[in-house]
């Protein structure tokens, strides 16, 4: 579209293809940003990018490594970009194993996934960043207290949490208005939440009804709403902040 809040915006958006990624991606090209949208799955991108329309692109690379970082910008420069607007860091996954079941190996994964490639993606499109840009950053409310489920994962948000804020003091981003933001997302029914698997409904349904305050589950666009906020006019004196969005699950 033309007009909206992001007319004239470029934005990437990493972890794009699939829930939250997928509905912020959604909610900022509906506000006229040209978006690029970037993950692993080359099917599920195509298909993401088909559904939000003309103009959208997308890119296949694994962020879990450095040189997978460096492809998303080189393919970035070779699409013809020039300045990114907005920079939705989201790729990860929950993909802890059960604690005294984690190996080297699987401890090495989750952080890869979740820290590894928020930190490396922010690195190589820095030179990509147009001044005023927006940083947005995914983490998880689940670091705020000790609650059984996945230390491991929680750690690595954590870290990413602890990134927004160092991004976000760098001179180099400072003096050309760059800021760096985090949401932390709590209960979100997406695919990597077990939404949509009707063999977990029922359990999901009772959690969320015991532990969260408002009782229910988060739908995407609601967690994508805090990205277009951060993305937008209206936090322009906004930065190295955290925004959870988790029902009350943490706050209360």
């Amino acid at each position: 579209m033309s007009g909206g809040l992001l007319a004239g915006r470029t934005a990437v958006v990493t972890g794009g293809s699939s829930g939250i990624g997928l509905a912020s991606a959604r909610l900022l090209a509906t506000e006229g940003a040209t978006v690029t949208i970037a993950g692993r799955s080359e099917q599920r991108l195509a298909a993401a990018a088909e559904e939000l329309g003309p103009g959208t692109r997308w890119i296949a690379t694994d962020l879990s490594s450095a040189a997978g970082a460096a492809r998303l910008a080189a393919a970035l420069r070779e699409h013809g970009t020039t300045a990114i607007d907005i920079l939705f860091a989201n790729a990860g996954a929950s993909n802890a194993p059960e604690l005294f079941d984690t190996t080297e190996e699987t401890f090495d994964q989750v952080i890869d996934t979740n820290l590894k490639s928020t930190f490396f993606t922010v690195l190589e499109c820095a030179g990509l960043l147009a001044d005023h840009a927006s940083v947005i950053l995914t983490a998880s409310v689940g670091y705020h207290n000790g609650r059984i489920g996945d230390p491991l994962y929680n750690a690595a948000k954590a870290g990413v949490r602890a990134l927004g804020r160092g991004f976000a003091a760098q001179p180099e981003f400072l003096q050309r208005s760059i800021r760096v933001n985090t949401v932390s997302f709590g209960a979100v029914a997406t695919p990597m939440t077990g939404a949509g698997a009707p063999e977990y409904e029922a359990a999901l349904q009772e959690w969320a009804e015991t532990e969260v305050p408002l009782r229910r589950w988060a739908e995407p666009v609601e967690a994508a709403g805090a990205v277009l906020f951060l993305a937008g006019p209206h936090s322009t004196y906004l930065t190295g902040a955290e925004i959870p969005v988790d029902g009350g699950l943490v706050q209360l």
